[in-house]
């Protein structure tokens, strides 16, 4: 039995470690947001498991390697020896905040087949957490979409992040459109400011949230980078304005908020307790470099809350 599936893409992030005689010398970290996020559970004492596709390469073995020794359950991981895994090279701007220019042409996680999506292990699972990514392409899409089927059928919550990564799209019509698809079927949404009024054309958070809110949703999160986040659950709207931390790189800062939420969720937390420990969370991952290694664990988000109080 696994608390969480998540499914989607895997990558290798290029990061910045060092600047020597002005010029930044990279390092190969392991990434990509639902491998980010099924990290975060695990080092959150939640059980995770991986389901995605990989170039049988370094890079590949890589990702895979760090999932495990995270904690994460890879046995839903497939490996290709025909195909590449996914790079990203990430830069910092001056807080901390990342940009990204991306290297995926045909990679491994695109190539995810619906023939490898099982009902008896989803069946196993209480959460299946997804994104958009997936539904750029013909192959992948039909995967996930197979996975939120068996989801719904066995009573699954589908959670979703839609993290949208523009440049990784042909068509940003498309992309608003796969992130309309999954919120209409997630019962947990985690989305940006921006991402919400790019799918909505509103400035109005209250009325946007209100018009993706339908029958089977459970919470409906906003983020607002440094000023926090809002929480809409059948209960109400809570928020968190935030924490303030030196944030040296917000890689993961979001996939972070997305882990402790579903924990949350899983434990029953009340909901502002859900908002303040996620916030918390991201707030953390942003002190250190990197996505997966500057995840927090639990006694480190404890003791973090703890300090605020």
């Amino acid at each position: 039995m696994w608390d969480v599936a998540c499914l989607g893409e895997l990558f290798i992030d290029l990061t910045p470690h060092s600047c020597v005689d002005g010029q930044w010398l990279y390092a190969p970290s392991p990434g990509g947001a639902p491998g980010n996020v099924a990290v975060g559970l695990a080092k959150l004492g939640r059980k995770s498991l991986m389901i995605s596709r990989v170039g049988d390469e370094a890079f590949g073995r890589l990702v895979v390697d760090a999932l495990q020794v995270y904690g994460v359950d890879t046995s839903g991981v497939m490996m290709s020896a025909d195909e590449k895994t996914g790079l990203s090279v990430v830069t910092l701007g001056a807080g901390g905040e990342r940009s990204f220019m991306f290297y995926h042409d045909r990679p491994a996680d695109l190539n995810m087949d619906a023939a490898h999506i099982s009902s008896h292990v989803l069946k196993r699972c209480k959460v299946l957490h997804v994104g958009v990514l997936p539904l750029s392409a013909p192959r992948s899409a039909a995967a996930q979409r197979k996975a939120m089927t068996i989801a719904d059928a066995e009573g699954l919550l589908i959670s979703c992040d839609v993290n949208f990564r523009p440049n990784l799209w042909s068509s940003s019509n498309d992309m608003l459109e796969a992130g309309r698809e999954i919120l209409a079927r997630a019962a947990i949404v985690k989305v940006s400011e921006e991402e919400l009024r790019a799918l909505d054309g509103s400035k109005d958070m209250d009325a946007s949230v209100q018009r993706f809110w339908h029958e089977g949703s459970r919470a409906f999160s906003v983020t607002r980078g440094d000023k926090g986040a809002v929480l809409y659950v059948p209960a109400g709207r809570f928020e968190c304005g935030g924490f303030a931390v030196n944030a040296v790189d917000t890689t993961g800062a979001g996939d972070a908020y997305t882990a402790s939420l579903l924990c949350s969720m899983l434990a029953g937390d009340d909901p502002a307790m859900m908002v303040r420990k996620a916030c918390a969370a991201g707030a953390l991952a942003a002190t250190q470099k990197g996505a997966m290694e500057s995840l927090p664990t639990a006694v480190e988000l404890a003791a973090f809350l703890s300090e605020q109080s």
